[in-house]
């Protein structure tokens, strides 16, 4: 009889189940005769131990599925308001399914932690980068948008108001607990990739600081432009053009070790124009073996990279000013003529140098052609250039000395 009674029971628990497996949605009547028949098997199973295996069985598969369809009877039943009202015992878990934890909890928590960890690591390196410089308009865009997204999602995973806002907004939204995780993951997980395609586009965002200083270098704001090229760096330490650019201007303001450092970081990266402008320092110091090493190792890399022309020509000129200074003419003078040569082919910044030092190794030697080769240097020499308008007062003196006039073009 007994066994007929538990069989009754369990077989009522069954049915009121059905419509959980049947329908996306349950009106609130049929939730709460799920939960009245679960209330009859609690007490079935707290009065008589002696259940008949199957039945105790079933109930076990019974409360797999109750669990794995609670989304949609907490969706619309608060239970907390009946929990207050009915008197529960403390091993009525059913009461409760609003507070079950989701399966592999422990999983998804710490797959939670490791995605915090991750994400403000890189907003850390993100702030630190930006905040290197004076950050400007844009760098504090970029600290406050991902620092403001950080914050509200902490809110929502580090309080107890916001966790249990976000637990409701899932129960509102139907979904399940087997999913609850998963779904707890996701804003983090959605956070972690903003941040980790902004971390990853830090080179272009230097890359625009760049051409920002480059910008203002050439009309004449030379301070901001110098903040710029160090936002660059800061941003990203492997932007060789920015060090290449702030060592140009650091040359300019005389500033020589300045702009010899980032030279050297400039020729860590095989830039070809780092090593040319390091060697010109070095003819300037009269060390004229490490400046022929330094242009040998430029002129391989601006061939390997197929450089611009106006790299190439800078290359041989200086090769062709060091063996002059160093009294080897003929080198000189073959380096000059290639210099040249890539001059006539190409638009080139400061063309007259070539032409300035190629008249002076004809003069050493005494040969023909050195007065056109200074009226050359006269006619495309630039007195903005401080090599060049050293040489251009040369020029004048030895076409007065020939009795000839320096006619500009």
């Amino acid at each position: 009889m007994e066994d007929s009674k538990a069989r009754e029971i369990v077989d009522e628990y069954e049915t009121s189940l059905e419509v959980l497996k049947k329908d996306l949605s349950i009106s609130i009547e049929q939730a709460l005769k799920i939960l009245y028949a679960r209330d009859v098997v609690g007490s079935l199973l707290r009065e008589n131990k002696k259940i008949p295996t199957d039945c105790l069985l079933r109930v076990i598969q019974l409360d797999i599925d109750l669990k794995k369809h609670s989304h949609k009877i907490i969706r619309v039943i608060d239970l907390d308001k009946f929990r207050t009202t009915l008197p529960q015992a403390d091993e009525d878990w059913w009461w409760r399914l609003d507070s079950l934890s989701p399966p592999f909890d422990w999983l998804w928590k710490g797959l939670v932690i490791g995605l915090w960890t991750i994400n403000l690591g890189l907003l850390v390196d993100i702030t630190t980068r930006f905040l290197a410089g004076v950050p400007g308009v844009f760098g504090a865009a970029a600290i406050i948008l991902p620092s403001l997204l950080t914050l509200l999602q902490a809110k929502n995973e580090l309080t107890q108001a916001g966790q249990e806002g976000f637990e409701k907004l899932l129960v509102k939204q139907g979904v399940p607990l087997s999913f609850r995780g998963q779904a707890k993951l996701a804003p983090i997980g959605l956070l972690l990739i903003f941040s980790y395609i902004f971390w990853l586009n830090l080179p272009t965002v230097s890359e625009f600081y760049n051409s920002l200083g480059q910008k203002e270098n050439r009309e004449g704001r030379v301070s901001s432009a110098e903040r710029n090229y160090l936002r660059a760096i800061s941003l990203n330490p492997n932007n060789l053009n920015a060090h290449y650019n702030l060592g140009l201007l650091y040359e300019d303001l005389q500033e020589f070790d300045s702009a010899r450092k980032q030279y050297q970081i400039g020729i860590k990266g095989n830039l070809p124009e780092a090593y040319n402008n390091l060697a010109r320092l070095q003819i300037k110091e009269q060390k004229y073996s490490q400046a022929i090493a330094w242009l040998q190792q430029g002129l391989l890399h601006a061939n390997q990279q197929n450089s611009s022309p106006q790299i190439k020509y800078s290359l041989f000129k200086n090769l062709g000013w060091v063996r002059f200074e160093q009294k080897r003419y003929d080198e000189a003078r073959q380096m000059l003529q290639i210099a040249i040569a890539i001059k006539d082919k190409s638009e080139i910044t400061y063309p007259g140098s070539s032409h300035c030092l190629l008249a002076q190794v004809l003069d050493r030697q005494k040969l023909p052609n050195a007065v056109e080769q200074w009226q050359r240097c006269c006619q495309l020499g630039s007195s903005i250039n401080p090599d060049e308008d050293g040489w251009l007062h040369l020029a004048q003196k030895q076409l007065k000395r020939s009795r000839k006039m320096c006619i500009k073009p």
